[in-house]
């Protein structure tokens, strides 16, 4: 995340690209929204988690059974004058690619999710027990959240795609355990040149990202 950090306050606009990353982590791993107190509203059973603060807002997220992506979009984009809009572009890209992986799944009503929301008080410490009319919804379950940063007329945007269900809160349900017919290898293989696709007429695959020069953040 600091890679996305870097690309959004630091990277130079010339030539104009925008640039999308997916990927996973190695253990367990919670991010915090960078508004979100680290320990208010903590569930117990995540104490022991690492813990790291994100750009983005919104709330946090456990990494684990999922696929996290970013998506960086020049002052210069079309859709960087209607930010907001970078939501519905990607989330909608996503929902095609599910249904051709097996699996129908739409973004949450606003009505749907107003009322829901309605009189709740505080808002959950997990994301994925948070309700947006952006979110992607799977059987009124969130399957895929995102949250955005803006600078100087540039648009970060983290998203997360819950997978499966994490043995520290199964109670929360990734895509593959709400519909067994779900291609999950077909799914993880197409998701980056889903997201480029979304926001580039051409695109560029790069396996490893270039090492920052030293003195970098």
């Amino acid at each position: 995340m600091a890679i996305d950090e870097w690309l959004l306050q630091y990277e130079d606009d010339v030539p104009a690209r925008s640039y999308v990353r997916v990927y996973s982590w190695c253990e367990p791993t919670i991010t915090l929204g960078y508004f979100q107190d680290g320990t208010q509203g903590l569930d117990p059973r995540l104490a022991q988690c690492p813990r790291v603060r994100r750009l983005t807002g919104g709330g946090a997220i456990l990494h684990d059974h999922e696929i996290t992506y970013s998506c960086v979009i020049p002052r210069t984009h079309p859709i960087a004058r209607t930010p907001i809009s970078l939501y519905a572009t990607i989330h909608q890209a996503i929902i095609v690619l599910l249904a051709r992986c097996g699996v129908d799944c739409c973004m949450r009503e606003e009505a749907v999710a107003a009322q829901k929301d309605a009189g709740t008080g505080a808002d959950p410490f997990l994301c994925f027990l948070r309700s947006d009319p952006r979110d992607v919804v799977l059987a009124e379950h969130k399957v895929i959240g995102s949250a955005q940063r803006r600078r100087r007329g540039k648009i970060l945007q983290h998203g997360s795609v819950l997978l499966r269900a994490s043995r520290l809160t199964p109670e929360i349900p990734g895509v593959a355990d709400l519909n067994a017919d779900f291609k999950i290898d077909e799914f993880e293989r197409f998701l980056p040149e889903t997201l480029a696709t979304a926001v580039a007429a051409d695109f560029r695959v790069m396996p490893d990202f270039p090492k920052l020069a030293p003195g970098q953040p």
